[in-house]
């Protein structure tokens, strides 16, 4: 078996990043050989015709699908991982990232907030103060796990929830933002018509 058929055969077995220093020693590998065959691997496979592709990560390699068959695959996966309105609502958050709790619950319902302290227990997102809010963040499993290092491959997440879904929580978006301008507007009235009596108190003192 050539080095290069080991180094593959553990990418493809481990499933996910793997640092060089392993790669060598489950291979019994120099790590300067390693680091020749993978990138001799990773020309090879960005030649191909092929569904998959290997790349560097942070700290290792590994191989992985193309981002036009996220779709596929995370479908797959997550149709037995994650409960229906759990993706629903992570879509949302991946949809408007970065953005608030407040605007999740908004666009979600009250329900959101069971969700997201299941997706914060799970390691999709993670929360940090902001203001009488909630930062929400997309966390660094939420890429590692629907294999997502591009724009273009959460953009094919998305893809993955009903169009309706992301459909109703525009319209309750803009609905709400309707609200908001017309509260604004009413505000002002108030406070033009308060100038105004003040104004006229004034002139009559």
């Amino acid at each position: 078996m050539t080095n290069k058929k080991k180094v593959e055969a553990v990418l493809f077995t481990v499933g996910k990043e793997i640092t060089v220093e392993r790669l060598a020693s489950l291979c019994s590998l120099e790590i300067k050989d390693v680091n020749k065959v993978m990138k001799e691997l990773m020309g090879e496979y960005n030649s191909r015709d092929h569904a998959l592709k290997i790349e560097p990560r942070e700290s290792g390699w590994k191989l992985t699908v193309r981002d036009e068959y996220v779709p596929l695959v995370s479908n797959i996966v997550t149709s037995t991982e994650l409960e229906r309105p759990l993706m629903d609502t992570l879509a949302v958050i991946a949809w408007k990232y970065p953005i608030v709790q407040s605007e999740i619950i908004k666009l979600r319902g009250s329900g959101a907030y069971e969700h997201m302290s299941n997706l914060v227990e799970q390691g999709f997102v993670a929360k940090e103060k902001f203001g009488r809010t909630y930062k929400v963040k997309l966390s660094q499993k939420f890429f590692e796990y629907f294999d997502l290092p591009s724009e273009e491959a959460k953009e094919a997440f998305l893809k993955l929830v009903p169009a309706e879904v992301l459909q109703e929580a525009e319209a309750v978006e803009k609905e709400h933002d309707e609200v908001e301008r017309l509260i604004e507007l009413e505000d002002k009235k108030k406070v033009g018509k308060g100038e105004i009596e003040k104004a006229m108190r004034e002139m009559n003192e």
